[in-house]
């Protein structure tokens, strides 16, 4: 079968460009399996870029380390941003209200 290649190619804030480049046969599982091989990488380079951009550190162990104080605040602002969001999408409909009879 003839051989092909899957190209991609991202572009930083900066203007640097990185390429991507799985080559692969030319059948459908095989594509597949480049487009998943260019996933993983990808998914690399911008977990890397997001690290760096945090300004977190990264020890020997591959252990990140964030500032506690600011995670905490960022989960508790999602968590309440995540419960508002579900409020306001909920699709029960409101309670029904009661009438009461005066006499």
């Amino acid at each position: 079968m003839a051989a092909c290649e899957l190209r991609g190619e991202l572009k930083f804030r900066d203007g640097e460009k990185k390429e991507f480049v799985v080559k692969t046969e030319n059948n459908l599982k095989n594509v597949l399996a480049g487009v998943q091989k260019m996933n993983a990488d990808v998914s690399a380079v911008l977990t890397e870029l997001v690290l760096r951009e945090k300004g977190s550190v990264k020890n020997g162990k591959g252990d990140v380390h964030v500032d506690d104080e600011e995670e905490d605040d960022s989960d508790e602002e999602d968590e309440k941003e995540i419960q508002d969001r579900t409020k306001a999408t909920s699709s029960e409909p409101p309670a029904k209200r009661t009438k009461s009879l005066r006499a």
